[in-house]
C-alpha cells in the first residue's frame, strides 16, 4: 500500500523550517567584529563609520590619536602626534563590533603639493615610516635633492626625521682630462776676470790677485812659490807671463747661454661622483733625515700632481675640487748636510713648485683655465775691485760680471665629462698593432717590430690623395671621444 505524498512533503518542510530557525538563533548570538586599518595625518581629522550601533569605545594611546562620537555609527577620529595606536568599539549588549589600527602620519598630501609647487618637472615619491619622512624616486641634479631635503625638513622638524633614498640621474662617472703647458726660457751672460800678478825685487815681493793664490810661506820669497789658483769654468780666454822675477798670469770666464725648456703633462682620471681620486706622474728623491739610530732616508715626491672630488649637479653641470701641483728638482737653494761625528755629506735638492688649489663648476666637455702664470726674472750682479774696476776697458780685468734672465710662461686647463663604459669588443688597444717580425722577416729581410692598422677602411680612415695624410675618424679610440688610441 503506497505512502500518501502529503507526508512525505511536510516532512521535508518541517526539517528546513528547523534548520532556517537554528541558523537565525546562531546568528542574532555571534557577531563578528571588524578589522580595519586607517591613517590620519598629524593635526588632522578624519570620519569613520561603523558597522553597527557604538555603546562604548577604547582608545590604546589617547596622546597619539583622540575619537569624538558624532553618532552611534559614526565618530571622528583626530591625529595628535606622529605614531600608531588602536581603537576598540563595543555596541549596547557588550559584543565587539569593531577595531580600528590608526596610525598618525606626516601630512603627505601637503608635502607633495609643496614639492610640485617648486619642482613640478621632478618626480619624487614621499612615504612615511613611523616617525620619519622617506623620499625617493630619480631626480635631475643634486641641487634638485637638496630642495626637496629642505621642503621636506619644514614637515618633519629636522633633516634627522627624513630618510633620503633619491638618486640623481645620469651617469655618475666623471673624467677628468688636465693639461700642463709650460715654456721656459732662460738667458745668461757671464764675464769673470781673475789675475795674479807678482813682482820680486830684493827682499820685497809685492803684486795683487783676484780670483785666490797662495802666498809664500817660510823665507822662500821667489816668484815661483806664488802658484795662481785660477781657472775657466765653461769657456773663457787666459793669458800668463813670467820672467826671473815677475808673473802675470789671467784668466777671463766669458759665457753666454740661451735656453728653452718645454713641460708638458696631460694627465686623465676617472672617478665616481663625490669620491676623491689622486694622480701622480713623476717621481720621488730621497731625504736624509737624523733620527736616534743615524740617519733614515724618507722619500719626497715631485712632478705633476693632481687631486680632484668631483660632484654631478646634473645632466650638464659637475662641480670639481680641484688641487694641482707641478714641481721638479732643482739645484737653487740645494742644502748639503754634513751630520756630526761622520765624514759623510749628504746633498739635499730643492724643489720648484706651482701649484693651483680652486673649486669650480663646469659642463661636460667644458674647459677652463684654472691657473696661468707668466713670470720674468732678471738678475745682474757685479764684483769688481774699488777704483781699479771703474776704469774704462781696462776695468773689466779687475771685474766679474753676471747676468741672468729667465721667463716662465705655465697654463692648466681643465675638462670634466660624464663617462660611462663601454663594450668590451668596442675597445681598441695600442697593443693590438703590434707585429712582431718571425725569424725569416728579422734575419733575411731585416724587418723589425712596426704597428700596423689592421682595420683600415673608409669607416675609420679616409685618405687625402692630394697631401697623402691620413684622418682618424673622432669615433676611434678605446672610448670613443674619451680615449685615443695609437
Amino acid at each position: 500500500m503506497d505512502r500518501p505524498l502529503t507526508s512525505k512533503f511536510d516532512f521535508g518542510r518541517l526539517i528546513s523550517i528547523l534548520i532556517l530557525l537554528l541558523g537565525l538563533g546562531i546568528s542574532s548570538n555571534t557577531f563578528a567584529a571588524r578589522t580595519e586599518s586607517i591613517t590620519v595625518p598629524q593635526n588632522k581629522s578624519r570620519l569613520i563609520e561603523i558597522p553597527g550601533q557604538a555603546k562604548k569605545i577604547s582608545v590604546g594611546n589617547p596622546e597619539v590619536a583622540d575619537i569624538l562620537i558624532l553618532r552611534s555609527n559614526k565618530i571622528y577620529v583626530l591625529g595628535k602626534t606622529l605614531g600608531t595606536t588602536n581603537v576598540i568599539i563595543w555596541d549596547s549588549k557588550g559584543r565587539l563590533i569593531s577595531v580600528l589600527d590608526v596610525e598618525v602620519t606626516h601630512d603627505l598630501n601637503a608635502l607633495k603639493t609643496k614639492l610640485y609647487e617648486f619642482m613640478p618637472s621632478e618626480k619624487v615619491s614621499v612615504f612615511t615610516s613611523q616617525n620619519k619622512l622617506v623620499l625617493s624616486g630619480e631626480v635631475t641634479s643634486a641641487a634638485k635633492v637638496d630642495t626637496a631635503v629642505e621642503i621636506a625638513s619644514t614637515f618633519s622638524g629636522d633633516n634627522a626625521g627624513i630618510i633620503n633614498l633619491m638618486t640623481v640621474g645620469g651617469s655618475h662617472q666623471i673624467m677628468l682630462e688636465v693639461t700642463v703647458a709650460e715654456v721656459q726660457r732662460s738667458l745668461v751672460r757671464e764675464f769673470d776676470s781673475n789675475f795674479v800678478f807678482a813682482r820680486n825685487n830684493s827682499n820685497w815681493t809685492w803684486g795683487g790677485v783676484n780670483g785666490g793664490a797662495t802666498l809664500p810661506v817660510g823665507g822662500d820669497t821667489s816668484v815661483d812659490a806664488i802658484t795662481g789658483l785660477l781657472n775657466i769654468e765653461d769657456s773663457g780666454l787666459f793669458a800668463s807671463f813670467m820672467t826671473g822675477n815677475t808673473l802675470f798670469a789671467t784668466a777671463l770666464n766669458i759665457a753666454k747661454t740661451n735656453g728653452l725648456a718645454k713641460v708638458l703633462a696631460e694627465p686623465t682620471l676617472t672617478a665616481l661622483s663625490g669620491e676623491q681620486a689622486e694622480f701622480l706622474s713623476g717621481g720621488e728623491f730621497p731625504v736624509p733625515v737624523p733620527d736616534d739610530d743615524g740617519i733614515t732616508i724618507e722619500y719626497k715626491e715631485f712632478g705633476v700632481g693632481l687631486k680632484f672630488l668631483p660632484t654631478v649637479m646634473s645632466a650638464d653641470s659637475i662641480n670639481l675640487a680641484l688641487n694641482i701641483e707641478v714641481s721638479e728638482i732643482s739645484t737653487q737653494n740645494a742644502l748639503t748636510l754634513t751630520p756630526s761625528g761622520t765624514g759623510t755629506q749628504f746633498f739635499v735638492p730643492a724643489l720648484t713648485k706651482r701649484s693651483a688649489k680652486t673649486t669650480v663648476e663646469l659642463g661636460n666637455g667644458q674647459t677652463i683655465g684654472i691657473a696661468g702664470l707668466l713670470s720674468e726674472n732678471i738678475t745682474d750682479v757685479v764684483e769688481k775691485l774699488p777704483g781699479l774696476g771703474d776704469l774704462p776697458v781696462i776695468g773689466q780685468l779687475f771685474r766679474s760680471q753676471s747676468f741672468r734672465k729667465g721667463e716662465t710662461e705655465l697654463v692648466i686647463l681643465v675638462t670634466p665629462r660624464l663617462a660611462k663604459p663601454v663594450r668590451q669588443q668596442d675597445v681598441t688597444l695600442p697593443t693590438d698593432s703590434f707585429v712582431e717580425p718571425n725569424d725569416w722577416e728579422y734575419y733575411l729581410l731585416g724587418r723589425m717590430s712596426e704597428l700596423k692598422h689592421k682595420d683600415v677602411s673608409a669607416d675609420n680612415l679616409s685618405q687625402d690623395s692630394a697631401t697623402s695624410t691620413y684622418n682618424i675618424s673622432p669615433d676611434a679610440g678605446s672610448e670613443g671621444q674619451f680615449g685615443h688610441s695609437l
